[in-house]
């Protein structure tokens, strides 16, 4: 599968903008040929944050990658509180913008009381958004990728990139692409498309380019495309002909009970045993289920992400129960994956969280 990507990031609430740089690049919601891909930070600083969330919504042809803002808008909808750094990041227009301009009260806690539907619609988005999408020639992702020191003190990126667990991504996520760049940390035979930080330092790499430049910056693996839209007012697009896609698409099984949770929208991820099969699924994928109760029952889902841990007890620490269909009463999260899988297979596999994004339910 081939497709036409346009890549935009660091939208930060500049509808206005975004809309216009797409129609001048020829982007078609309706094209099945187009894809959108957004490198994170959707919301912020801007005035247009709504604007931003109802249009990209409503695009059945994108790939929405989490940015460091839509960790801290989800900590804030969480905690129900914003702090003094995010009204220095503009976190507090959002919250406005969505839940009305009353809702920030004395020290920054939210009243969000009757609001439920609204902050489930943020959270939901922020939830299934990918850590990154990999092409044939491309990764795209926000800041950098994660990474590791080997054994000989040296930092580089992770072996194990396209599984890490949550908490590394968000740190991956504030990564500044120009030290990583300059530190020789790119993927043989991949350009890294990123954001975060704007395309104006590439400057440091090509003296011809003027420091005030924010355009798209390319060089050998890289391509940086934050135009610093609250400064710039412009939004770039890097338009990529024809990339090869790797989706595929895989079956499993699934008990009527987990089923209907993921076609209800319940479960949000599943969890499974980091074998051999496990081990063929990349972000983008399609899983059809089929209910093992009601084998004429059949549902489809992307997925949006996939991370190993090394023990079902560790998942905790990134993933509530209630996400990944486990009911609040169980003790743990090993506890309940015991009736499906022994200690020892977990112990020599490793536990496999597959974020979920249900697509259509199909029947005869």
């Amino acid at each position: 599968m081939h497709k036409k990507i346009f890549a935009v990031s660091d939208i930060h609430g500049h509808y206005t903008q975004l809309k216009a740089a797409l129609d001048e690049a020829g982007f078609s919601s309706s094209d099945d040929t187009h894809l959108l891909v957004v490198c994170g930070d959707l919301f912020d600083r801007g005035e247009e944050n709504r604007l931003v969330f109802e249009y990209l919504r409503r695009i059945p042809n994108k790939i929405l990658i989490r940015g460091n803002h839509e960790d801290i808008l989800n900590r804030i909808l969480r905690e129900r509180r914003i702090v003094s750094v995010d009204y220095h990041n503009g976190l507090d227009r959002t919250i406005k913008e969505f839940f009305g301009s009353d809702v920030i009260r004395e020290k920054g806690f939210l009243d969000l009381f009757g609001k439920d539907e609204e902050v489930f619609a943020l959270t939901d988005m922020i939830f299934h958004m990918c850590d990154y999408f990999e092409t044939k020639n491309y990764i795209f992702t926000h800041g950098w990728l994660p990474t590791e020191w080997d054994e000989a003190g040296k930092c580089k990126i992770s072996k194990s990139f396209r599984h890490d667990r949550p908490a590394k991504w968000e740190r991956a996520r504030f990564a500044e692409w120009y030290t990583m760049y300059r530190m020789g940390m790119t993927v043989k035979g991949k350009t890294i498309v990123c954001g975060h930080r704007a395309a104006q330092f590439g400057y440091a790499f090509d003296r011809k380019r003027s420091p005030e430049d924010s355009s798209v910056f390319r060089a050998e693996g890289i391509a940086a495309i934050d135009a610093l839209t609250v400064q710039s007012k412009r939004v770039n697009v890097l338009v990529i002909e024809n990339e090869e896609l790797l989706f595929k698409k895989h079956e499993m099984k699934l008990k009527n009970e987990p089923f209907t949770q993921i076609r209800d929208g319940k479960k949000k991820a599943e969890l499974r045993l980091f074998d051999d099969k496990r081990k063929k699924l990349k972000i983008g994928d399609e899983i059809v289920f089929t209910n093992a109760d009601a084998p004429s029952e059949k549902l489809c889902a992307a997925v949006v992400g996939l991370h190993y841990f090394y023990h079902f007890n560790a998942i905790a620490w990134d993933f509530d129960q209630s996400d990944l269909g486990i009911p609040e009463e169980a003790s743990s999260i090993a506890d309940y994956m015991s009736a499906y899988y022994s200690d020892d297979e977990v112990w020599q596999k490793g536990a496999f969280v597959i974020r979920l994004q249900c697509k259509k339910t199909r029947n005869p």
